[in-house]
């Protein structure tokens, strides 16, 4: 039984880093790709939202914290192993809570933002 766990265990280690070195680069399509696969709601404005966020993936947090949404602690910007983490997170904690209706009402009842702004401003990031 030990055996089998051990095995068990390096399997997943092994899966976990196989994983992490086929994660694709961050681009506007694989991150629409990643959104669609997860049937992620609204998926044309949270794409836009990491478009605005982090000035279209230029930004010095997204490239140094894998950070595509502006994701926040007390202690400041959360850091991540990828840019699939922070979907993950931005997922837990907003997407799984929308249950539908405006989105943009939503992501302000969530405490996504405070910028009266941030509506205008991400839509200039959906593409038609």
């Amino acid at each position: 039984m030990k055996k089998f766990i051990m095995i068990l265990l390096l399997g997943i280690i092994t899966l976990n880093v196989y994983s992490s070195d086929v994660i694709p680069s961050l681009t506007h399509e694989n991150l629409k790709k990643e959104l669609i696969r997860r049937n992620i709601p609204c998926y044309e404005i949270v794409l836009a939202q990491a478009l605005h966020e982090t000035g279209n993936f230029k930004s010095r947090i997204c490239k140094e914290k894998n950070n595509i949404f502006g994701m926040r602690t007390k202690k400041g910007y959360k850091r991540y192993d990828s840019w699939i983490a922070c979907v993950d997170d931005y997922e837990n904690k907003f997407s799984k809570r929308y249950k539908g209706g405006d989105y943009f009402k939503f992501l302000i009842k969530v405490h996504y933002h405070e910028d009266p702004h941030y509506e205008k401003c991400v839509r200039k990031h959906i593409r038609k």
